[in-house]
Order: C-alpha cells, then structure tokens, then sequence
C-alpha cells in the first residue's frame, strides 16, 4: 500500500469510528430491554405441565426453553461492545499513525493540507481557502509534493501501523 493509499483509507474513518460508537451506545440502551427479553414476565417460571406430544402446552414448553438466559445475554452484549471497541482502537489506531507522520514532516503546508483532507476529509476548494491558495493549486500540486514527503516518512517505518514513534 502506498502512502497516498494508505491516506485514502483513513479520510473518511471518523465515519466509521462513529457508526460503531453508535451501536455500542445503542445496545448500552437497550442492555435492560434485552435483559427482560431473557426473563420473559409470563408468570410460567418453575411451572411443568405434562402433555401429550405436538400439543399446544408442548410447544410453548419447548420455546420457552429455547430463550437465553440472562448470563447468556449478558455474555453476548459484552463480546459484542468488546468487538465493537476493539475495531474503533484499530481505527483510531490508524488515524494515530498517520497524524504521527505528517507531524514528522517538516514542511508546514504539506502538514496543514493532509490534515485538512485526511484526517479532517475537508474538499479541495475549502482548503484553497483555508490556505489562501487557488484550488488547482493546491489539489494538483501542493498535494503531490505533500504526498511524496509523506510517504518518504511512512515508508521508513518499522511496521505501518507502528503508532508510537
């Protein structure tokens, strides 16, 4: 992957970070519901009925004995907030190594611009003037050379997700 790729994957990340924020929030929310779901209020709890099989008492035994229970809800709620939380430190993890690049560049409009459009994913003619510069100009030109210096960085380092340099 190149550096200019390696930018691209990461514009448009803040998205993803929040959409998964977003369900690990959600299902915090409905944790009490699903809770609930679990010990369904049917007042049938400890209750056996014998009954000839296929009947109707039988299947209603055999759903309620298909539903999970609590600690079994409680389990599958934490692996997925775990899940959840383990791709947004990837994600974030991500933007990390490329903010620690571009920081290590030493020209400041290289810096401003890929900040402004990878890590911020502002368009090209908002940036022109941010910059006080032509669009052309800086999406053609400035954004080559920025490229190039950042990945002179990105390509010297140890692993590319190396977020601690």
């Amino acid at each position: 992957m190149s550096g200019e790729q390696f930018l691209n994957s990461i514009r448009h990340l803040d998205n993803e970070i929040n959409a998964l924020d977003y369900e690990r929030v959600r299902i915090m929310d409905r944790r009490q519901e699903l809770l609930d779901a679990a010990y369904p209020s049917t007042g049938l709890t400890g209750v056996c009925v014998q009954t000839m099989p296929g009947s109707k008492t039988e299947s209603i035994g055999i759903q309620l004995a298909g539903l999970m229970t609590a600690e079994e809800v409680v389990k599958r709620i934490n692996n997925y907030q775990e899940r959840i939380n383990r791709k947004i430190d990837r994600l974030v993890s991500k933007k990390h190594t490329a903010l620690n690049v571009i920081e290590r560049m030493s020209n400041t409009a290289h810096r401003a611009i890929l900040m402004y459009r990878y890590l911020n994913c502002l368009q090209w003619s908002t940036i022109a003037d941010l910059m006080g510069y032509d669009q052309g100009y800086v999406r053609d030109d400035l954004k080559i050379r920025a490229i190039h210096e950042f990945e002179e960085i990105w390509l010297k380092l140890p692993t590319k997700t190396d977020i601690n340099l």
